[in-house]
């Protein structure tokens, strides 16, 4: 799926984008984006909204009633702990789950998770690595700098 391709699916999504072939990213979807995202054969939607923030409607019902997995990963606008970063490798590297949405509320959180899944279990390069997590939303220098810190420790080379 191309990003012209998501834009016809989901028009109005925040931040839509594909930084990977069968991973759509972007900010919170309406009722209308999950209906088509399941015409589509999207599989699992994975939110990494916290349980307290506003959605509009029940979207874990919305995506199951759909026939989509739903997959809750509730990271905070401050730091990053390490588990949720394994987490997040954990759930993109399971091919099964693919081809997925992910989204927060605009697409900040996704960019920041994205990040070193891209330099670790992609093999991106760190530029390529940073502008397609820009591509998803990343707009904070704080959650930036916590992914690249993870990806260090964890063998990335993010110079």
């Amino acid at each position: 799926m191309t990003e012209s391709d998501l834009r016809e699916l989901v028009p109005g999504l925040v931040n839509a984008s594909c930084p990977l072939p069968d991973v759509l990213a972007g900010g919170q979807p309406s009722p209308e984006h999950v209906e088509a995202l399941a015409r589509a054969g999207i599989r699992t939607v994975l939110d990494l909204r916290g349980t307290d923030e506003p959605r509009g409607f029940d979207e874990p019902a919305a995506v199951r009633a759909a026939g989509m997995e739903y997959v809750a990963l509730p990271v905070g606008h401050g730091g990053i702990p390490d588990e949720t970063f394994d987490r997040f490798r954990a759930l993109m590297g399971d091919a099964s789950r693919r081809p997925m949405l992910v989204h927060c509320a605009s697409g900040n959180r996704v960019g920041a998770l994205m990040l070193p899944y891209l330099l670790l279990d992609e093999g991106r390069g760190a530029e390529e690595a940073l502008a397609l997590a820009v591509g998803c939303g990343l707009r904070s220098r704080e959650l930036a700098d916590a992914a690249l810190d993870y990806a260090r420790r964890h063998g990335a080379a993010t110079d």
